[in-house]
């Protein structure tokens, strides 16, 4: 997931790239920056390639996406809110639409029973 994470949403990184370097005390990087200093995974590259993260965690690189995917997952949720309300509200509006129509649908067939006084 986290690779779809880092391709997808073009970041690198909780807060940014350096998170995967070998200054960092991240724990999620921990042990990434045991077995490759100061790399970055290679879904963090912009064009990937096998290898391409090799030396890039140092500092703001073109050839990686340098941003942080939290910050890019918090954006992406907000820019979605507004939809997201937006069918609550509709969905609601169905749901109540529909206990409505059912009330004028039974209420002649109960009102018949009463003043006919046969069985609806």
């Amino acid at each position: 997931k986290q690779w779809y994470q880092r391709r997808v949403r073009e970041c690198c990184g909780l807060n940014d790239a350096s998170d995967w370097s070998a200054n960092n005390n991240v724990t999620y990087a921990h042990y990434w920056t045991q077995t490759h200093v100061n790399d970055v995974p290679d879904t963090c590259c912009k064009n990937v390639v096998e290898g391409c993260g090799v030396d890039q965690a140092t500092g703001n690189s073109d050839l990686i996406n340098n941003g942080g995917c939290l910050d890019n997952a918090v954006n992406f949720m907000e820019s979605r809110m507004v939809l997201s309300w937006v069918l609550l509200a509709l969905f609601i509006l169905i749901e109540l639409g529909t206990i409505v129509l059912a009330f004028f649908i039974v209420r002649p067939a109960t009102f018949a029973c009463f003043t006919t006084g046969e069985e609806a």
